[in-house]
């Protein structure tokens, strides 16, 4: 009887997952809007995170590197996004040597437009 407990036990403490930290990224606006498809986008985004524990980290839009922080818990960073095309937003928890570990939250940054770059004009000049 003892030995079917302590099987027991053991399966379910195997079993069992700590829940993942908490771990928040946003940015604001999350959609950048252009009139033609193919034209740059210009928006001005604030990204915010928060995380559980003090941690280096360094926030990424796609794989370019666009600041990072050292032993917070939280930050907020604001830039100009200029693109044709929507881009990921990538949290990273760096080494002490500062080379990404392990991506803690992504975002995505969306671009989208009014009008078809191929729309063809329906009115006539006469």
């Amino acid at each position: 009887m003892f030995f079917k407990y302590t099987l027991l036990l053991l399966a379910g403490s195997l079993l069992w997952q700590p829940a993942q930290a908490d771990v928040v990224l946003s940015a604001s606006p999350s959609n950048c809007v252009t009139l033609q498809q193919g034209r740059e986008c210009h928006a001005q985004i604030q990204a915010s995170w928060s995380i559980q524990q003090p941690a280096t980290v360094c926030l990424y839009l796609d794989e370019q590197q666009l600041q990072c922080w050292r032993n917070l818990t939280s930050a907020q960073w604001q830039w100009h996004f200029t693109d044709v095309q929507s881009r990921q937003l990538i949290l990273w928890q760096m080494t002490p040597s500062e080379q990404k570990q392990h991506v803690l939250a992504t975002t995505k940054i969306e671009v989208s437009w009014v009008q078809s770059a191929h729309k063809k004009r329906l009115w006539r000049r006469f």
